[in-house]
């Protein structure tokens, strides 16, 4: 900064002798070439005036210079660095005598910079900005007294160039305006300037204010109480304005070309971010990093910057308390946030988040929970409404995602599931997760979830569990279909399954879904449903329409808390059409075996299913086996929680009513051959 000062001051003072010397006796328009000459030996750079030069005088020696042109340095791709349309200054005579600089007002208009890093990594302006390594920084100043009465830059542009790269940004509309330049006081200044990107491809008005202290000999700016605005306009993304609002103070140091933001708040997108920034390239592509701190927000309001609304869950406090630290760090095409800390809700968050690309987000992330209750996120609205909503696929669509998430501990209704880690990643509209791995009742489950997002979005599962608890996984499924009075199971559990669907709403998945469902359990025992009664009192019943008499073996007492132990229990459950069909169910044990017909239609919430309970008999030698040897045939229908269960009657009139014929002529004829047997013998003793 230092040789740039004295440069622009050698330029001033050999106007002003040129000025002193000629004012009086020649045109300055007629001298241009020669006044280009001059600068050019200062600068070594070609110069040309093409506009007209005017001259002012005594006390202020002032020179107006239009349409000037800068050459560039050798091996950059254009031949201009910079061009002036209006330069305006004057300058005191008076204190030159004493060795000060007293400028009343810098004035440039229509000033055009083309900076450029060429394919060898050097750049063009260097020569102007740098400081000499062989200056003695620490010696007096011989510009310790300049003062400018203000700098006024307007109708101004920027632009900068990675020829290695083709990265590229566009200052426009930029305009500087300052108050008196004084050593040793702060400077306040307003900037305004509209800016444009190509990679990643973004534009923004920004207007910022501060007050600026310059340390002449280490080249440092500090920028107390700045306040930055930017509007910006991101194509080709979900939020495609933005307006970012930012408080801080800064150290600009311009040798580093790096800048430091302390006491930072920063807005955006509805969230308020604190922390303490370094700023590297401040004269390139800048890159922002340092720990942040986000205050608790609220993902509604965040999500209607991306044109999303969450829908209404459970827990009316769902998603409405989140909150974070982390290492930020971006260049504005790259957002990485690592040594995540964050609470969501009640739970506890950690781990990284890396973000490339703005249009085409690609998105790598590792995080790791310690619970999470995915009751309070369950949905509300109407039920039907959410199942024909299309599916919200555009996210699969827009990102390319790699990442693995780990929690400790998820509940879902009663069902806890422990240790659950997910690897997922979305490439090309597709979003594979796999593998999902976990602990449900102390079994373990693998799976694997596949959706295929592009034309005709299509999905599959496949999962395999084993010696899950039947308590925990089994009975909820029975209660949300059979009401309270569903049996109870308990024992461990193997299932596996293979299901696919297409379409894009939950009613069109369910429609098409097809595959298969297989539950296996060894050693199941049932509690809640009592066989012995279950028998008896169809027997029973049987009797009394029919004026029977009957033991009173089998006038059997309900036990609901009856337990009948089973050797197994197999079922095989087909998916077809919006229906869970079964045609193998198999309870099987010492005493009773339990076989099953039906179909659940999972789209309506309807069942149709006919279990046959087959008594196993020691012997069919007394009555009450007899009775019973026969399968009795049951039928459960109606809505989910609101079955019924009814006894096949008629079925099993037909067999008790044959069964009671043929005891009924047994006891006949063996009381007609008990009164034969002893009329023979009275006959014979007599």
């Amino acid at each position: 900064m230092k040789t740039f000062l004295k440069v622009f001051a050698g330029i001033v003072v050999l106007l002003v002798i040129a000025v002193a010397g000629f004012v009086y006796t020649f045109d300055a328009n007629n001298y241009k070439e020669e006044i280009a000459e001059l600068i050019e030996s200062v600068t070594d750079r070609p110069i040309t005036i093409a506009g007209d030069m005017d001259i002012s005088l005594y006390p202020w020696i002032g020179i107006k210079i239009n349409d000037v042109t800068i050459g560039n340095a050798a091996g950059f791709s254009t031949k201009t660095f910079a061009t002036i349309g209006q330069f305006d200054v004057r300058i005191k005579v008076l204190p030159l005598l004493q060795k000060r600089l007293d400028v009343d007002k810098l004035v440039l208009h229509r000033l055009a910079l083309e900076l450029e890093m060429n394919a060898a990594g050097e750049n063009n302006w260097s020569d102007f900005a740098g400081v000499a390594e062989n200056e003695n920084v620490e010696s007096e100043s011989d510009l310790a007294g300049l003062t400018i009465g203000g700098i006024d830059l307007a109708d101004s542009r920027i632009s900068w160039v990675d020829v290695s790269t083709g990265k590229q940004l566009k200052l426009s509309n930029l305009s500087l305006s300052t108050q008196a330049v004084i050593k040793g006081q702060p400077l306040p200044i307003e900037l305004k300037a509209f800016i444009q990107s190509n990679q990643p491809e973004w534009q923004a008005a920004i207007n910022a204010k501060t007050r600026l202290e310059f340390n002449q000999d280490s080249a440092v700016f500090d920028a107390k109480g700045l306040k930055l605005t930017v509007k910006a306009l991101l194509p080709n993304t979900e939020m495609e304005k933005v307006t970012l609002a930012m408080v801080a103070d800064s150290k600009i140091n311009l040798q580093a070309r790096s800048a430091k933001l302390t006491n930072a708040r920063i807005g955006a997108l509805g969230l308020v971010m604190g922390g303490t920034f370094d700023v590297e390239n401040i004269f390139s592509v800048p890159v922002i990093q340092g720990p942040v701190k986000v205050k608790a927000f609220e993902a509604g309001k965040l999500a209607k910057h991306f044109n999303f609304d969450i829908p209404q869950m459970a827990n009316a406090q769902g998603l409405k308390h989140i909150s974070l630290t982390a290492l930020f760090k971006t260049d504005f095409d790259t957002v990485y946030m690592d040594s995540i800390s964050a609470n969501v809700d009640q739970s506890k968050v950690k781990g990284f988040v890396h973000i490339t690309g703005l249009s085409q987000p690609v998105v790598r992330y590792e995080l790791k929970a310690d619970r999470i209750n995915l009751d309070d996120y369950r949905l509300v609205n109407n039920e039907l409404e959410q199942d024909e909503a299309p599916l919200l696929l555009d996210f699969i669509r827009a990102v390319d995602v790699e990442g693995v998430l780990d929690v400790e501990a998820i509940t879902v209704g009663d069902t806890e599931l422990h240790k659950v880690q997910m690897a997922s990643n979305i490439e090309n509209d597709i979003l594979n997760a796999n593998p999902i791995t976990m602990l449900v009742s102390e079994g373990e489950v693998k799976a694997a979830i596949r959706l295929d997002a592009r034309e005709m979005p299509a999905v599959s599962f496949v999962a395999e569990a084993r010696q899950m608890d039947a308590r925990a996984t089994i009975n909820p499924l029975l209660t949300n279909i059979l009401g309270d009075k569903a049996p109870a199971l308990s024992g461990r559990v193997d299932a596996d399954a293979n299901l696919s669907a297409t379409g894009s709403s939950v009613t069109a998945l369910k429609t098409s879904a097809q595959g298969t469902i297989k539950v296996n359990m060894d050693k199941a025992i049932v509690k809640g449903v009592d066989f012995d009664h279950a028998s008896y009192a169809v027997v029973a019943d049987y009797a009394e329409r029919n004026n029977f008499r009957v033991s009173r073996t089998f006038n059997v007492e309900y036990d609901p808390d009856r337990e009948t132990e089973f050797d197994r229990l197999r079922a095989t459950f087909r998916v077809s059409k919006g229906k869970l069909i079964n045609s193998d169910l198999l309870l099987e044990s010492e005493t009773v075996n339990v076989t099953g017909t039906g179909s659940l239609d999972f789209i309506n919430g309807k069942l149709d299913y006919r279990p046959v309970i087959d008594m196993k008999v020691v012997s069919t030698v007394n009555v009450r086996d007899k009775l019973r040897d026969h399968p009795m045939e049951y039928q459960a229908l109606g809505s989910w929680g609101e079955v019924t269960t009814e006894f096949d009657v008629k079925r099993y009139d037909l067999h008790l009513g044959r069964l009671m014929i043929q005891e009924a002529k047994a006891n006949r004829n063996r009381r007609i051959n008990s009164q034969s047997e002893n009329s023979w013998q009275n006959a014979v003793s007599k």
